[in-house]
């Protein structure tokens, strides 16, 4: 004789038959049930990366290739590169072509991980032979003001006081052309009549000059052109380079030299655009 089965019997067979099990009125998956596994990280390849080094002003110096695993560490250690008159200290690693920075170091030794295919890099070390401070700028934390390379600046003079542009002029073409080190330009500097900051003349607080991120100024010196050029290369390289007064002195007694823009202050100068990270 054929049992009539409850409904209730009759459901929960029919729930493992499903893969299903009910508790009261709440269907839960059954732990059985096979469940897709998840994907395993992609196994290593072998890359080989390549490498151009550069003296930051002075160019190119010598080229390598090093073979790896994508995602290992690459180590780039400035005294292993046998290149001569760089600081020791000091290396930058950039994409191919001066791209975007991967790494910058002040302790003679940069690091990256590998990518997942073949790839060049520019290897940019610091100009050693006009001995330039660069500790100076780095006690600064310097770096390019609003996070830029290429700048527009503008004319607005303050506090009734006005004077020649070519002053002005003269500073601004000795720094824009000092970015330009033939085998790269690492910013640039135009005048228009809008854009990043002002320059002018100015009471300056006081000074013979002043920079404030948005504007600098040059009191006019009684028109004396020479120390007017002076004190304008100090606060232009000063307002993009954000220090202020290095090495404890003003500025200009370490980058130029009669009104000119010295290696010494080029050096500098691209120092900051090779090594920040600014686009």
């Amino acid at each position: 004789m054929c049992q009539k089965m409850r409904r209730r019997d009759f459901l929960e067979r029919a729930a493992r038959t499903a893969g299903i099990i009910s508790i009261g009125s709440i269907p839960i998956i059954n732990s059985a049930c096979k469940k897709d596994s998840p994907t395993g990280p992609e196994p290593p390849v072998p890359v080989t990366l390549q490498f151009d080094v550069y003296n930051h002003t002075l160019g190119y110096r010598t080229s390598f290739t090093r073979n790896t695993t994508s995602g290992q560490s690459v180590i780039i250690s400035v005294g292993d590169l046998g290149v001569l008159g760089v600081d020791p200290q000091r290396v930058a690693v950039r994409k191919d072509n001066f791209g975007s920075l991967v790494d910058y170091s002040g302790t003679g030794q940069c690091a990256f991980t590998a990518p997942k295919q073949n790839t060049s890099y520019d290897i940019i070390l610091f100009n050693a032979s006009n001995n330039a401070p660069y500790q100076w700028m780095d006690d600064f934390n310097s770096h390019l003001y609003k996070d830029k390379r290429d700048y527009i600046v503008y004319r607005k003079d303050f506090d009734s006081q006005t004077g020649p542009e070519d002053v002005w002029a003269n500073v601004f073409d000795q720094l824009n052309s000092a970015l330009d080190v033939g085998f790269v330009r690492w910013g640039s500097i135009s005048r228009q009549t809008s854009g990043d900051f002002s320059y002018g003349f100015g009471n300056s607080n006081g000074n013979a000059g002043w920079h404030e991120g948005r504007w600098i100024t040059i009191n006019n010196l009684e028109g004396n052109v020479l120390v007017m050029t002076m004190v304008g290369l100090e606060e232009a390289f000063e307002n993009i380079c954000q220090v202020d007064n290095i090495g404890g002195h003003s500025s200009l007694m370490t980058i130029q030299t009669g009104g000119v823009f010295n290696p010494v202050g080029k050096d500098l100068f691209d120092y900051i655009f090779a090594k920040d990270s600014s686009k």
